[in-house]
């Protein structure tokens, strides 16, 4: 595993994080327990959740995540990344962005992962019809608590986190110092039934390149797009999959990716995430969500591969 400093802070995390969404729920405890014993064992240090993973109301992610932590005595080697404010699924319209519901949420968090402090807490969703300057106050009290060490945003878009964040200068606050947006080296065709999620396009990324903020990129794996192209064919792609990827430009990003391949021993899908992780525009940290040992060594070894910025550009089409 590569490791670098996260840009904004003085901490070395691993250059990929391992996504926990189903960690006790839709994925089998041992399987889970497998699978966050070889991260670590490999080198993986940047654990993400959310609190509302594996039920809004039951927090199974975090709560199996506490409990393995508890059993490993290993808290203190871990970066770990978890994120609260989502809007109840059934009212997805009515934000929760007060103090109260935020600082709810955030406390709650601490006492299902059975720690004292986040290293890094996300904002999961936004609200554009509120000011940021409350949200700021809130998000810095928590800092001042040692709460959490850094503030992040999750599905904001980069207007708005400009926004915070010239906020937060001017009152020499702690600034935002990362977006987890998805983004992946396939470009999505639709942004699926959910229009609070942000998804990496030409102006995000744009904003990125010229910003001093890191990018922990969720579906960096596209739900497998490129790995189920190579195995099979179109006919092994989900449902899913094909609603979101299918489309010329991402055949096109495919036969770009199998051609770098003639010249590095590697998957199609390791070298998805190497793009993402080699491409020194900006800092991406790929999350990566993986059900099985087989996925998580491939999706690993992404990171030990060393593309050209060249390479990366003609991966993922953007420059």
């Amino acid at each position: 595993m590569r490791y670098e400093t996260l840009m904004g802070t003085n901490d070395k995390i691993g250059k990929i994080a391992l996504g926990t969404d189903v960690y006790g729920s839709d994925l089998d405890k041992d399987t889970a327990t497998d699978l966050l014993n070889e991260f670590c064992e490999l080198g993986g240090n940047v654990i993400d959740t959310a609190l509302m993973y594996g039920g809004q109301d039951e927090h199974i992610s975090e709560k199996f995540l506490g409990r393995w932590m508890k059993d490993k005595k290993n808290r203190n080697s871990l970066f770990i990344s978890t994120k609260g404010a989502h809007p109840r699924v059934e009212t997805r319209n009515i934000s929760r962005l007060s103090k109260e519901e935020l600082e709810h949420d955030i406390d709650l968090s601490l006492k299902n992962l059975g720690i004292d402090y986040i290293d890094i807490y996300w904002l999961h969703r936004d609200d554009e019809r509120l000011p940021v300057e409350p949200i700021m106050d809130t998000l810095n009290e928590f800092v001042k608590k040692g709460k959490t060490r850094y503030i992040g945003m999750s599905n904001w878009t980069s207007e708005r986190i400009n926004k915070a964040n010239e906020y937060a200068i001017k009152n020499n606050m702690a600034p935002i110092i990362s977006s987890q947006i998805q983004y992946s080296a396939a470009k999505a065709v639709v942004e699926n039934n959910d229009p609070t999620l942000v998804l990496m396009n030409d102006n995000e990324y744009k904003y990125f390149k010229n910003h001093d903020l890191s990018v922990f990129a969720f579906a960096s794996q596209a739900k497998g797009f490129f790995s189920k192209l190579d195995a099979g064919g179109k006919e092994m792609l989900s449902e899913k999959a094909r609603e979101r990827y299918l489309c010329d430009t991402n055949l096109k990003i495919y036969d770009n990716i199998k051609q770098i391949q003639k010249n590095i021993n590697a998957s199609v899908g390791a070298l998805a995430i190497a793009a993402l992780v080699n491409d020194n525009n900006f800092q991406t940290i790929p999350i990566i969500g993986c059900k099985n040992l087989n996925q998580l060594h491939d999706s690993l070894s992404g990171a030990d591969i060393k593309l050209t910025q060249k390479d990366c550009e003609f991966i993922l089409q953007r420059s």
